[in-house]
């Protein structure tokens, strides 16, 4: 993905390390700089464990101890 005004940095290892972000080039697109956070996070999240929705449901619903 290509976006004006965002330049990803890379460590010695060619990975991304840090995001750059133009903000006078992205002023008023608010929704464009949500879509790259949420990119951001996606991708950071890539390769956590997944988790089964049942096992996720069953937890959510769970009682509270107090």
């Amino acid at each position: 993905m290509r976006m004006k005004g965002v330049t990803f940095l890379k460590d010695e290892t060619n990975k991304r390390h840090l995001v750059q972000i133009d903000m006078k080039l992205l002023q008023g697109d608010a929704e464009q700089v949500e879509d790259l956070i949420d990119l951001l996070v996606a991708e950071s999240r890539k390769d956590d464990e997944k988790l089964e929705w049942a096992d996720v449901r069953k937890r959510l619903l769970k009682p509270v101890k107090r």
